[in-house]
């Protein structure tokens, strides 16, 4: 149903959050030549117009966002994003194979953001270990699916998001059915064995993958859209199984999983919205953080 923005200011009324007039863009800039005043609407709002015309409420935003609609929900993404990139997002599905440490702040980033679709894999349960880092992991989540308990906080988080669930440990003969239909693969898992075999299932769909690891307070994350698989020359002995039960003793800190996936969210962002599914290997390390000291004006 296509309506003026008139129209659309009177169907909308006291939901209305914000507006941005026609003569100013993003960042207080100059708007384009002919651009429309932008209005930011209430999450009810929002619900009350896919009513009206009977669409699911993901397809309403995408629909309002081509008026210049936004959901206030992303009033903050404005100027940061246009709303052909909303739009390209909320059509977005991505699978994160592994929502512990890495994974559940992975799966976040996302979903705030505003991405559409996320299939969310992993066989585990929380543990108490996994209190001092792993996003959805509470004292009342113990016990209970990693996967499952992310999903259901990832629906209260965004209900627009279609979120998959599924509780198992993925291999060889099931990553292919897991890349397929997806728009990116991000690897969160702490089996070499297993992110190798993920790189070659995602690439060989012709589906980019997002690397990501995290030990004591160090990480990797790079992006490939192929043709070539790239672990291989990370770890190019592999991980025995008698070194993977040592990584799984180590200190991992609270700061690395979360900065890691910061990174990983942003190469998935451009592989989403610009293209640009390649990156060099980043290595962050934060026992030994170089930041650069901020010059203090002089005071007069």
């Amino acid at each position: 149903m296509t309506m003026t923005l008139p129209e659309l200011r009177a169907f909308f009324g006291p939901h209305i959050r914000a507006a941005c007039p026609a003569a100013e863009g993003p960042r207080g800039a100059a708007a384009p030549a002919g651009a429309a005043e932008t209005l930011f609407v209430s999450l009810d709002g929002i619900r009350l117009w896919a009513a009206h015309n009977a669409l699911p409420l993901r397809a309403a935003m995408v629909s309002l966002l081509g008026a210049n609609v936004w959901p206030e929900r992303f009033r903050r993404n404005f100027g940061l994003f246009s709303a052909a990139q909303m739009a390209r997002l909320l059509h977005s599905r991505v699978l994160v194979l592994g929502c512990g440490g890495l994974g559940g702040h992975v799966a976040e980033l996302l979903a705030r953001t505003g991405l559409g679709g996320l299939r969310l894999v992993d066989d585990d349960v929380f543990e108490e270990s996994n209190l001092n880092r792993q996003r959805f992991c509470g004292e009342r989540a113990l016990g209970l699916s990693k996967a499952l308990t992310a999903r259901e906080a990832l629906r209260d988080m965004a209900s627009h998001m279609d979120v998959e669930a599924l509780q198992l440990r993925a291999d060889a003969t099931s990553l292919p059915g897991l890349v397929a239909g997806m728009d990116l693969a991000l690897d969160c898992l702490d089996d070499i064995a297993t992110k190798t075999a993920l790189e070659k299932a995602a690439l060989a769909a012709g589906v980019p993958f997002i690397h990501g690891s995290v030990l004591r307070d160090e990480g990797f994350c790079y992006a490939n859209a192929g043709p070539e698989a790239r672990l291989a020359q990370l770890y190019p002995e592999g991980q025995s199984p008698r070194q993977r039960e040592q990584a799984r003793r180590e200190g991992v800190s609270a700061l690395a999983p979360a900065a890691v996936a910061c990174l990983m969210v942003r190469l998935a962002l451009r592989a989403l919205l610009e293209h640009s599914a390649d990156s060099p290997l980043f290595h962050l390390d934060l026992s030994v953080p170089e930041l650069e000291p901020f010059a203090w004006p002089d005071s007069a």
